[in-house]
């Protein structure tokens, strides 16, 4: 599956979503990639760590990938990694103006990779 492909298929499975500047959840519906697994559900959440500061997106399942065969679980980590981006991109990376100045903000130079060396959580 193409980058392309994996984005629209995110987009079209999404069950829930709730973000904000201050991080939130994503949660994506994968049951037709992963039709064999309990709960078919991959997704991405960011903290707030207060101080204006948001923290790395972090990428999450309700299933176990190791369940999963070699040409899966290669797809697992792809589709993984594209729903933290696309979390990100909803939120432009989330933070306060400075952050999303300075830090996160898609006119940011590797706003992403940036955002992905903060801490997950401020406690």
């Amino acid at each position: 599956m193409l980058k392309k492909q994996m984005r629209a298929y995110i987009i079209d499975n999404v069950l829930d979503c709730d973000i904000s500047y201050r991080g939130g959840t994503l949660k994506v519906n994968v049951s037709e990639l992963f039709p064999n697994v309990d709960d078919p559900i991959m997704g991405a959440y960011q903290n707030y760590l207060g101080g204006g500061i948001a923290g790395a997106i972090v990428g999450a399942s309700l299933f176990d990938p190791e369940e999963l065969n070699v040409k899966d679980k290669k797809l697992f980590f792809m589709l993984k990694d594209e729903i933290k981006r696309y979390f990100y991109d909803l939120n432009n990376g989330g933070g306060d103006d400075y952050m999303q100045e300075n830090v996160t903000g898609k006119e940011t130079k590797g706003g992403y990779e940036k955002l992905q060396k903060m801490p997950v959580s401020g406690y």
